[in-house]
């Protein structure tokens, strides 16, 4: 399940950073937030205190970029 996970993580952020790049900033956010949480829920089930760090900061900073995007 762990590793289905960590697959959506990777593809949501592929996907977020082409829809970025495309200037579609508030759809892009929204699956840059998904990749986050993926990658957040994995760090914790593996006890990695760095991707659980990265992670987070990521995901507060796509908060940021959705609330910026309005």
């Amino acid at each position: 399940m762990i590793n289905k996970i960590s697959w959506v993580g990777t593809l949501s952020s592929i996907i977020g950073a082409f829809i970025v790049a495309s200037q579609l900033f508030f759809l892009g956010y929204c699956f840059f937030i998904i990749g986050s949480l993926s990658w957040l829920v994995v760090g914790y089930y593996r006890k990695d205190k760095s991707l659980i760090t990265l992670n987070g900061t990521f995901f507060l900073a796509n908060i940021l970029g959705l609330y910026n995007s309005f």
